[in-house]
């Protein structure tokens, strides 16, 4: 008769462990909307926000060789196509429908750099269109700026991979400007 309770005892806790088990791992697993916003942010808009940015990146780069443009043209790519590209990522990223302050916060960081890169590039143009400004003093000036820009995109990243991090999410891959 006692091995009959015994054996009782041992099914209902075993069935109470179990039922356990089956809650925790309910509750673990689930994805919390943080979580499902931050990847979707990170797999879905950043990589279309980055095939745009791969253009304007690559024109930003012919501005800086060896030997560079001429004054006019550099002001035309400027003004013709990297300033209107980066006014159309900004908009492209400003309709983001965010709901979760993780990812709305993320993404106005991401708004906020690509106003410091338009406003590096309109630098650029202002350089170009003083001629009262020596040459060496411009270059310093534009070239600081960019910096100032790569500086902010890796500051970003860092900001995006922490967040991943944070809500228990595996590291998205470095970004282009990291």
């Amino acid at each position: 008769m006692r091995a009959f309770y015994v054996n009782r005892l041992i099914r209902v806790a075993s069935l109470v462990i179990f039922a356990a088990a089956i809650g925790l791992a309910v509750h673990r697993f689930r994805r919390t909307p943080e979580q499902r916003e931050l990847t979707h942010y990170v797999k879905a808009e950043l990589p279309s926000l980055f095939a745009a940015e791969q253009p304007i990146e690559e024109r930003i780069a012919r501005l800086g060789k060896v030997p560079g443009l001429k004054p006019e043209e550099a002001r035309a790519l400027l003004v013709g196509d990297i300033i209107p590209r980066l006014v159309m990522l900004r908009k492209q990223a400003e309709g983001l429908q965010l709901s979760t302050l993780e990812a709305r916060k993320l993404n106005e960081e991401y708004l906020h750099v690509t106003d410091e890169l338009i406003d590096a590039c309109r630098a650029s143009v202002r350089v170009i269109d003083d001629p009262k400004l020596p040459d060496a003093v411009g270059l310093v000036v534009v070239r600081e700026r960019f910096a100032d820009v790569q500086r902010a995109y890796r500051a970003w990243d860092e900001h995006v991979q922490q967040a991943c991090v944070r809500h228990r999410l595996a590291r998205p891959a470095t970004s282009p400007h990291g």
